[in-house]
């Protein structure tokens, strides 16, 4: 396997666990904003860990899969 492929492989994998510790993030926060729903107070949610953490998953999800594309675009030319 070539170098840029074994790149590309580690940049998938790493973007894919990315984005599956986004969902368990985002299922975290799910539950918080129907308990404050639940309670009347939906804004509170948005104050909670929970909505942080899903904006960093989010945010490094986004990085994740910027970096798979940099390592895409560097792809050698046959």
């Amino acid at each position: 396997m070539s170098d840029w492929s074994e790149e590309i492989t580690a940049a998938e994998a790493a973007a894919e666990q990315k984005q599956a510790q986004e969902r368990e993030a985002e299922d975290r926060f799910d539950a918080v904003h129907a308990r404050a729903h639940a309670a009347g107070d939906v804004a509170d949610a948005l104050k909670s860990p929970e909505f942080h953490h899903w904006m960093a998953a989010r945010h490094a999800t986004d990085a994740a899969w910027g970096n798979w594309s940099v390592v895409m675009d560097s792809k050698p030319q046959a």
